[in-house]
């Protein structure tokens, strides 16, 4: 038997009296909708460890959904602790998994779907692809599997991508992550940045891009994968590169023929 919650906290505000993630506990928070069989399967075990180790959970609480929003205290009184990495797979429906600090949560209700929402550290690890990208794959899955499990389309109706797939510069929205990645470009390519500086701000926009849940497709997809590639073989410390990485002046040539590439084909498809 697995051990109980040694510091059970009322858990209670989580869910409403519908079922779902109540609008107070999602302040602040990103949600996102993911498939799953009639049991916690591998795929959403591994989410669950990533989004644990992220956020520092060590284990996490187990407990029937279906008493959390009219029992509180036996709701969390019962809660089993488990591992974060191992012993999901006995996890049925109704059931919500989370974090003792309720930094992260996995609501499933019925077999076919799983809605996972957190923090944002929690977030960016437990669905690493980034929470629009898991929306419209989510949207493919149940469009499937419309005639079988009808349920499915409704609950990717009301969680659709916030933003649609950017393709070129021309798509992206200002202010976004990839808007300033392309303007990183720019100002390295012209030297308004230097190469310690674009690398760094580089990393930085494109982790608000993956937390904004921006989708990028190809060609700029592979724009910005060329560059990532560029960017491991820098190291922003002089003292600490190694033979073989690129120097500044090594980072802003590979970086200038791959954008100027880039906008060359562009220029060719308009």
């Amino acid at each position: 038997m697995q051990p109980k919650d040694e510091q059970p906290g009322c858990s209670a505000s989580m869910i409403g009296p519908d079922g779902s993630f109540t609008s107070a506990w999602l302040r602040d928070k990103s949600i996102a909708p993911v498939p799953v069989s009639s049991h916690v399967d591998a795929a959403l075990s591994r989410r669950i460890a990533a989004g644990c180790r992220a956020v520092g959970a060590p284990h996490i609480l187990r407990a029937d959904s279906d008493r959390a929003s009219t029992d509180c205290t036996a709701r969390d009184a019962t809660a089993l602790r488990l591992p974060i990495d191992s012993g999901h797979e006995d996890i049925r429906p109704p059931a919500i998994v989370y974090t003792p600090d309720r930094q992260g949560a996995i609501l499933f209700q019925e077999a076919g779907y799983a809605l996972i929402a957190g923090t944002e550290s929690f977030m960016s690890a437990a669905v690493g692809e980034g929470v629009d990208t898991a929306r419209a794959r989510f949207s493919r899955y149940a469009r499937t599997l419309a005639a079988r499990h009808p349920t499915l389309v409704a609950v990717a109706a009301a969680y659709p991508p916030a933003h649609r797939a950017w393709s070129r510069p021309a798509d992206v929205a200002p202010g976004s992550g990839a808007a300033q990645q392309l303007a990183l470009l720019d100002e390295l390519v012209t030297g308004a940045r230097s190469a310690p500086e674009f690398a760094h701000d580089w990393w930085k926009a494109r982790r608000t891009s993956q937390t904004n849940g921006e989708r990028i497709q190809t060609p700029l997809a592979e724009l910005f994968d060329r560059v990532f590639m560029i960017l491991e073989d820098y190291a922003v410390d002089p003292d600490l590169r190694e033979p073989g990485d690129l120097s500044d002046e090594d980072l802003r040539a590979a970086v200038r023929e791959v954008w100027g590439t880039f906008r060359h084909v562009m220029a060719e498809r308009r």
